[in-house]
């Protein structure tokens, strides 16, 4: 259809997606539901487990990942439930072992021709990964925190154009700590985001269209702090973009426009400038897809006295299919972090190299190298400043 922005049947037919029906898991038919439970170990090895250049420390780690979900076979909509968990476990530094989880929901209907809604919900307990932003806890357990996400999204078309109306909430809860025999309040990081989103997307020709984005979002922090100053703000961008999806040699979309941001506090002046995404999907042969993505968000303080950061992210990957059951996963991933109303900033690096080996339906192997590097330019935090080394091999098994 013309007005289609991207054709997903060519989203699918990528060296990383496409179906391989000799190895791709199966599924168990249970009702109108087909169930795929899969349970992965993996064994790794970290030369600085603390992302930190004052304190190396090297481990190995074993991890446990079962998930399990169920996908309904309907034909004008469709749900989905999943459930998942990592457990890790350190060989020599307990105190860094984890076990974060996740339930999600999701559903898709049709309720006309051209008339869809779809809807998510997540309930969720993660961590800040060590050498993050949010890693800001040194000497006891990583910081935990519990995430709610609700997605609602409504997409009419009217012949050559089509409407989307979607709202997206975040709510975080952050877990105290204790250091030494004194338990750390975070609740000063509990935190509600909520965004409201239009796009009008007109086609201009089979398989490519140009949109308009309006959003809206509020950030809310859910205790104030005097000596900090109100740190919620509400932000509106406009953004101007093309989608394609002509063929599966190139795909996605760009978009370039500007923001601004208030902030309801007097310590904190507005902000706003250049606001863009794109996301690009390149397939030279049918053996191989390149992936770039890079965006620009506000994300939230991580620190008291700080009201919040604008998060530059770009990342590069490579899913070469070397054979049929056999592919390749090179990736690069640069961040840049720079804090509202500070003169300072972090940045972050990335590459890893990994390969995913299908052995059957059942049996999946995976194995990876990477390198990580953290800068932090606040002269307080420099011993946050790293470089960290990983390889890890896992299996999974597929019922």
């Amino acid at each position: 259809m013309a007005q289609q922005v991207v054709d997903t049947r060519m989203e699918a037919d990528t060296a990383g997606s496409r179906v391989r029906p000799e190895y791709d898991q199966q599924g168990v038919p249970v009702g109108t539901f087909l169930v795929f439970a899969t349970l992965g170990a993996e064994a790794s090895w970290n030369d600085n487990i603390y992302a930190r250049s004052d304190i190396k420390a090297a481990d190995e780690v074993l991890a446990m990942r079962p998930a399990i979900a169920a996908k309904s076979q309907g034909s004008r909509s469709d749900l989905e439930f999943q459930s998942q968990a990592d457990i890790e476990r350190y060989a020599h530094h307990a105190s860094e072992d984890v076990v974060t989880w996740s339930v999600a929901g999701r559903g898709r209907f049709e309720l006309g021709r051209d008339t869809t809604v779809a809807t998510r919900l997540q309930f969720a307990s993660n961590i800040e990964q060590r050498g993050t932003t949010g890693d800001t806890l040194f000497g006891t357990r990583p910081v935990g925190y519990g995430q709610i996400t609700v997605d609602l999204k409504l997409d009419q078309g009217f012949n050559r154009t089509r409407l989307t109306i979607s709202g997206h909430l975040d709510r975080y809860r952050y877990a105290p700590r204790d250091l030494d025999g004194t338990v750390i309040d975070l609740s000063y990081r509990d935190y509600t985001y909520l965004e409201g989103k239009a796009r009008i997307a007109q086609a201009m020709s089979p398989g490519v269209a140009a949109y308009v984005d309006l959003e809206l979002d509020n950030n809310t922090y859910a205790f104030y702090v005097p000596q900090a100053g109100q740190r919620d703000s509400t932000q509106y961008a406009g953004l101007v973009g093309v989608a394609f999806g002509l063929n599966r040699l190139l795909q996605g979309e760009a978009a370039v426009g500007y923001f601004h941001r208030d902030f309801r506090g007097s310590l904190n002046h507005p902000i706003g400038g250049l606001d863009y995404n794109l996301s690009l999907a390149w397939s030279p042969t049918r053996l191989t897809t390149i992936s770039l993505i890079a965006d620009k968000a506000y994300q939230r303080a991580p620190l008291l006295g700080v009201a919040g950061f604008e998060q530059q992210d770009v990342s590069l990957t490579v899913v070469h299919e070397l054979r049929r059951n056999l592919l390749l996963r090179p990736a690069l991933a640069y961040s840049l972090a720079q804090y509202v109303d500070g003169p300072f900033h972090d940045r972050f690096f990335s590459g890893l190299f990994g390969a995913t080996w299908l052995l059957s339906p059942r049996w999946q192997v995976e194995a990876s190298g990477s390198h990580r590097l953290g800068r932090f330019s606040d002269p307080s935090i420099q011993p946050r400043n790293f470089d960290q080394n990983r390889f890890s091999v896992a299996l999974t098994c597929r019922f």
